[in-house]
């Protein structure tokens, strides 16, 4: 019964090849000629545009979804690039990789801001491929731009672009403040237009040293910035500084910190008397040694 049943199936794929004739136009019958080769699969990377409702140091594919820029957003991808060298290596991923990201993302800010971005209400955050997408092979790094909030460490959710924030106008760029100081801590920083009565003035950054977060110390910093501040205001940068002036100074937050940016932001700080118009290029005279 077997041997007729398979001889039954030749006869009737017989009949059929013979019977209908010719194949159909196009058709030759070769199943394994002429086939197009499948691509070579692409590794994800993401777009260097598009804005997001998150910030994140680390992204995965199955939560990509940039929206436009015109919606309400807290981030705003400016640049795409690609790691290599050591800071490519699979075991890199929390150290040398974000360290070059960042490195490479502060350089990107510059044409994209204007100007350095930590001389404005500004924060860069580099973004990396999840942990599967890294073992997956994935080196992509992605540059966030943020308006921050300066007296918080926190951010702002805004619309519309920062392209060119620090040109022109420059809205988001450091001027002015009117501070509240609660003991040795900044409450608020209050904008205020320079030619108006106010306590603070953006002098300008403060490279701090390659050392531990937990190292920079307050009188670290002071030091640090007081000699920025001296500089930009053009008095004698020396012991006499305390007696001139007050400095109030704002490091990179902690994850900031990790990840390579070392710059302090150093104003100018007076206490008890209010300054009108920019102090910049103020000279001993504006600027006396008062030794209350």
């Amino acid at each position: 019964m077997r041997r007729w049943w398979a001889a039954l199936l030749c006869a009737v794929a017989l009949s059929l090849t013979s019977a209908c004739g010719s194949l159909p136009y196009g058709i030759d019958g070769n199943l394994t000629d002429e086939w197009v080769p499948p691509p070579e699969p692409q590794q994800f990377k993401p777009a260097d545009n598009g804005c997001f409702d998150e910030i994140k140091l680390f992204a995965n594919l199955v939560e990509y979804a940039p929206i436009d820029c015109a919606q309400r957003h807290l981030a705003e991808t400016f640049f795409v690039g690609e790691l290599t060298g050591e800071a490519a290596e699979k075991s890199a991923i929390k150290g040398e990789a974000l360290v070059a990201a960042n490195a490479e993302c502060g350089r990107r800010a510059v044409s994209f801001f204007g100007a350095e971005h930590r001389t404005g209400s500004l924060r860069v955050q580099p973004v990396l491929p999840g942990a599967a997408g890294w073992q997956a092979g994935a080196r992509w790094f992605r540059c966030d731009a943020i308006e921050a909030d300066l007296s918080t460490d926190g951010v702002v959710s805004r619309t519309g672009s920062l392209r060119d924030a620090l040109k022109g106008a420059a809205p988001l760029a450091l001027r002015c403040f009117q501070p509240t100081i609660q003991g040795a801590s900044v409450g608020t920083m209050k904008r205020v237009d320079c030619a108006k009565s106010h306590d603070a003035e953006f002098a300008g950054l403060w490279a701090a040293p390659d050392i531990k977060f937990e190292d920079l110390g307050a009188e670290r910093m002071a030091k640090g910035c007081r000699s920025v501040i001296a500089g930009w205001a053009k008095v004698p940068d020396n012991g006499d500084v305390v007696y001139r002036y007050g400095y109030l100074g704002f490091a990179p937050t902690r994850a900031e910190w990790e990840y390579g940016v070392r710059s302090v932001q150093c104003f100018l700080w007076i206490d008890g008397r209010r300054m009108k118009g920019s102090y910049r290029n103020a000279g001993p005279g504006k600027l006396p040694i008062n030794y209350r």
